[in-house]
């Protein structure tokens, strides 16, 4: 259990799903600030919220920043409107991040924004003891803040199955890489005793004649959520890439 004095008070956040009977979801890394371009953008979020089961990943600056902005607590109201979730980014740098800062970035989050839970980035995928219990104590923390609180880590490759059975994680991201790599991604035969809604794929530099071709590849492969993005590194989550009104017309078909 992470221990850190004065806790911040939970927020209470919407947990209603636009569409709950989707056998596939959207997860957005929304990593653009909700302003000039950015605002479209997020604007675009919340139509999509209302359409498809959405959830923003919100990362103002590398995790929550040092202060309250308006402009995100405005863009979060809108999603939440729709019927979408935002979960709050905190970077682990696997396990090497203290405790202490992580639960402070935990509470940040909760103090200054209307969040539906925490993503929990850099997550460590081996099956080192104390890497399993690091990562179930921020776990553990989280859900002594407040039970509602959802928590996706993503350690961004297929990991132990023990993350998945103490749990640390509601979710994880079990994919984060490239269309060309996907094409050879098998998941392992342990992820068929879990339910697809625990597994999230996020593929980047995708064309977008393959796209639907990827969002049916990871209902195959036991995702029951997805990101695909024609955008690449070094920033593939600067924008929601060439075909995001597509990719919704993808996702919300998929039932």
């Amino acid at each position: 259990m992470i221990v850190v004095a004065g806790q911040n008070p939970v927020h209470a956040a919407s947990t209603t799903t636009a569409t709950s009977s989707q056998t596939m979801s959207l997860t957005v890394p929304a990593y653009f600030d909700p302003v000039g371009k950015g605002l479209g953008l997020w604007n675009d979020l919340a139509t999509t919220a209302s359409k498809v089961s959405t959830t923003v990943i919100l990362n103002p600056n590398s995790g929550p920043g040092k202060t309250i902005d308006i402009s995100y607590t405005v863009a979060i109201a809108k999603v939440h409107a729709a019927g979408g979730k935002v979960i709050g980014y905190v970077s682990t740098q696997y396990g090497k991040r203290s405790l202490s800062n992580v639960a402070t970035d935990i509470n940040t989050y909760l103090s200054f924004y209307k969040v539906d839970g925490i993503f929990v980035d850099e997550m460590t995928s081996d099956g080192t003891t104390a890497h399993i219990q690091y990562y179930q104590s921020v776990y553990n923390y989280i859900k002594g803040m407040s039970p509602s609180l959802s928590v996706m880590a993503n350690p961004g490759t297929d990991m132990a199955e023990q993350y998945v059975t103490l749990p640390t994680a509601d979710q994880f991201v079990t994919f984060e890489d490239t269309a060309k790599k996907y094409a050879k991604y098998t998941q392992p035969k342990w992820q068929a005793n879990y339910p697809a809604s625990r597994f999230v794929h996020m593929v980047i530099s995708a064309a977008a004649a393959d796209m639907p071709a990827i969002v049916s590849s990871a209902a195959t492969h036991h995702a029951g959520s997805v990101f695909v993005t024609s955008a690449g590194m070094p920033n593939p989550y600067k924008n929601l890439g060439t075909y995001w009104s597509d990719l919704v017309v993808k996702v919300s078909g998929m039932k």
